[in-house]
Parts: structure tokens; C-alpha cells; sequence
């Protein structure tokens, strides 16, 4: 498929996406549990709506919307929920780029990022969203 040049990604957008994901789990590991959960649920609901005012695929907005309603609610009680949610996120960015319009209107392939970065977030909450900190604790010697 024909990709326009004006929504043609650049290396510092591929560079920065992980790099907004990395942020927003560095905050996110601020907040102790259960409000982190809680947190990335209500988060899942607003990416649910985030194109809802001009994404420009019309009715399916509102039950994409819903759908990622749904996830929010019972990601309430399981991070499974929340990752379920940002890869459909992905799924929808994907389609923005291709037939919708952008997530930021300014930015042509800025739903591509957002694309990147919510992959990342789907993996870091399929892995139970643990605290950034954890990553570099060391491990145990082995004793022999």
C-alpha cells in the first residue's frame, strides 16, 4: 500500500515514541498499587476516545470508544484489561494513519508514534506493569 511522503516517519519520531513510553512508566512507578492499576485504566479509557472529536471514521469512533470502555472498566481489577487495550489502541492508530486522520492534526504521522509508544506500554502491562525501579535492581549472587 502507497504511504503519502507527508505521513513518512522519521527516525527521531521512531527514537522519541519509546522514549515517551519510558517517561510514562518512570511516572506511572510513582504511584504504589492498586492506584497505578486504576490509573492505567482510566488511561485506557481516555486513549479510547482520544480521535472521538475528529478521527474521521465516523460511527466507528463511538464504538471503538465503547469497546475501550469496556477494557477500562475491567482493567480496573487486571493489568491483562489495560494491555489488551493499548494494543487495540495500536490497532486503531494504525488505521488513523492509514484512512483517518492524525491524532495530533499538525502532524501528519504522528498516529504511527503513538503507534510505537502504545506497543511498548502493552508489553510493560503484560508483564503486570512492575515499578521502573525493579528493572535495575541486581539480581541475588548463586551460592554454591
Amino acid at each position: 500500500m502507497f504511504i503519502p511522503s507527508d505521513r513518512a516517519v522519521s527516525i527521531a519520531e521512531m527514537i522519541a515514541a519509546p522514549m515517551i513510553a519510558i517517561a510514562f512508566i518512570a511516572l506511572c512507578s510513582l504511584l504504589k498499587e492498586p492506584a497505578r492499576r486504576h490509573f492505567s485504566a482510566l488511561m485506557i479509557a481516555g486513549a479510547g476516545a482520544i480521535y472521538i472529536s475528529g478521527g474521521g471514521l465516523g460511527p466507528l469512533e463511538f464504538a471503538f470508544c465503547a469497546l475501550m470502555s469496556f477494557l477500562a472498566f475491567r482493567g480496573l481489577s487486571e493489568y491483562r484489561f489495560v494491555a489488551i487495550g493499548w494494543l487495540c489502541h495500536v490497532a486503531w492508530d494504525v488505521v488513523h494513519h492509514l484512512y483517518g486522520n492524525p491524532i495530533v492534526p499538525f502532524d501528519p504521522s504522528s498516529s504511527v508514534g503513538c503507534a510505537i509508544c502504545d506497543t511498548f506500554l502493552a508489553l510493560w502491562y503484560f508483564r503486570g506493569a512492575p515499578a521502573i525501579q525493579t528493572w535495575f535492581r541486581r539480581a541475588p549472587a548463586l551460592q554454591m
